[in-house]
Order: C-alpha cells, then sequence, then structure tokens
C-alpha cells in the first residue's frame, strides 16, 4: 500500500551553527589509481579542535580518505576521536562530497559539502550528539569546517 506523500506536509528545517572543527593534517599518502576506477588519497588527522556553544575540545586522531571518481567528483569518508574538555571520547564520522564536478559559470560554493554523525557514550553528558541531524561545509583549500545542526 502506498502513502499519499507531499512535501507539502513536511515542515522546512533550519539550520543553527553548532561547532567549528580545524584540523591538522599529516602527510598524504596516494593509494593510486584504483582498478575498480579513480584515485584514492588518505590523510591522517594529526590534531585539531572542535569549538561551539555546547562542545569543545581536542581532535585526538582520525583521518580522510578520499575518491576521486571517473567523472571528477571527490567523495570522502572522514573519522576523528575527540576528547572533550571534561574528558568524553566522542567519535565524528561523515561523508562528503566536493564541487568538482560545477560548472565553469557555476558560482555556488566551493568545496566539500558532508553529513555528520556523532558516536558517545551513552552515559555521557554528550549523549545528545547521537540524537541530533547535522551538516558540515568546507571550504576548498580551508582547514576549517563548519557544523551545522538540522533544526
Amino acid at each position: 500500500m502506498m502513502m499519499d506523500f507531499s512535501t507539502q506536509d513536511m515542515p522546512s528545517p533550519d539550520l543553527e551553527e553548532a561547532f567549528r572543527v580545524t584540523l591538522v593534517f599529516g602527510a598524504t599518502a596516494d593509494v593510486g589509481r584504483l582498478a575498480t576506477g579513480g584515485a584514492r588519497t588518505v590523510r591522517p588527522v594529526t590534531g585539531g579542535r572542535i569549538d561551539g556553544a555546547r562542545l569543545q575540545g581536542v581532535i585526538v586522531s582520525g583521518s580522510e580518505t578520499s575518491l576521486t571518481r571517473l567523472d571528477g567528483v571527490t567523495t570522502a569518508e572522514l573519522s576523528y576521536l575527540i576528547q572533550t574538555e571534561d574528558g568524553a571520547i566522542v567519535r565524528m564520522a561523515g561523508m562528503g562530497v566536493t564541487s568538482d564536478c560545477r560548472g565553469a559559470d557555476d558560482q555556488s560554493f566551493d568545496g566539500m559539502r558532508m553529513t555528520i554523525m556523532f558516536e558517545v557514550d551513552e552515559q555521557s553528558s554528550h549523549a545528545w550528539l547521537a540524537t541530533r541531524a547535522f551538516i558540515a561545509e568546507r571550504p576548498r583549500d580551508s582547514d576549517t569546517s563548519i557544523i551545522m545542526q538540522i533544526v
């Protein structure tokens, strides 16, 4: 049985800035051209900070793994471990896509857009992170992402 569904029934979401994440990257490892197509690179995250009204801490470790596809679009998987100022460990993970496929006349955002999720101990004061939806943007050639909570 098909449900009757209309986007008119959905409220329009708003975005609120939740955090800024600034990363320190190590040397990029080039996996090379893949037999399945595209080129893979891995960038280790060796440090950084996360700062927002409800969460502050340091980036302990992590990585970003990128695949530049044959169509020129780059996708990325990210995973960082955060130690909050109160000592909790939080895992931040996500997936993103770059704007490499934009046409020459496209003046919209130039960088990476990501979906973000958090994993945290259920007893932590930061457990709320695991129950919210987040997106992020990082301009090209920047080490800082702005993470927005969907409200």
